[in-house]
Order: structure tokens, then C-alpha cells, then sequence
């Protein structure tokens, strides 16, 4: 099953502004940190980590999928995003984990 059915549909497809809405650093950021101030310490220092994790792949992610307009995505950079959507994903079930 394919997870990222846009790409799968169009390797053309211009994800970046879909991206830049979802994932607005700045904002995921911001809530990300109000919601580790509600965590007592011991929790903070592994959602921390987590944290940094998520705002780097979100960064990644960004730089990853950039692509010129009408140019397919070869196999390889295809593979690349959807490697970075997964380990982004991965990322916030992780934190999640946290709220168990």
C-alpha cells in the first residue's frame, strides 16, 4: 500500500506547497514546544530529542522534494521523499508514544 498516493499518482506533482501548509515549521514547531511544557521533565528529555528530530526531518523533507516544473521524479528521488514522508511519520507516532 502506497502511503503517498499523490507522488504515486503524478511524479510531477508539486508537493511543496502541500508541504509548506502541513508542516509550516514555525507553527509545528510552536506547538510542539507548548505541548512539552505541559510535560513533566523526565518526559521533556525524550520528547526533546524527538522534537529536534521532527523540525530536521521537516527540513529534509523540504529540501528533498523541490523539483522542476514538468520534470518527473526519477526512481531514486521518488524513494528519497517517500523515505522522508515515512521517517517524518515515524517521528510523530514516536511522540505520540509519549502521550500513551
Amino acid at each position: 500500500q502506497n502511503k503517498n498516493p499523490p507522488l504515486s499518482e503524478n511524479t510531477k506533482a508539486d508537493i511543496g506547497p502541500k508541504i509548506r501548509k502541513d508542516f509550516d515549521f514555525s507553527v509545528v514547531r510552536s506547538d510542539l514546544n507548548a505541548i512539552n511544557e505541559a510535560l513533566d521533565e523526565d518526559t521533556q528529555r525524550g520528547t526533546d530529542r524527538i522534537v529536534r528530530a521532527i523540525l530536521q526531518d521537516i527540513t529534509e523533507l523540504e529540501i528533498a522534494q523541490k523539483q522542476k516544473p514538468g520534470v518527473p521524479r526519477s526512481e531514486t528521488r521518488l524513494k528519497n521523499v517517500c523515505g522522508k514522508l515515512d521517517k517524518l511519520e515515524k517521528a510523530f507516532g514516536d511522540y505520540l508514544a509519549f502521550a500513551d
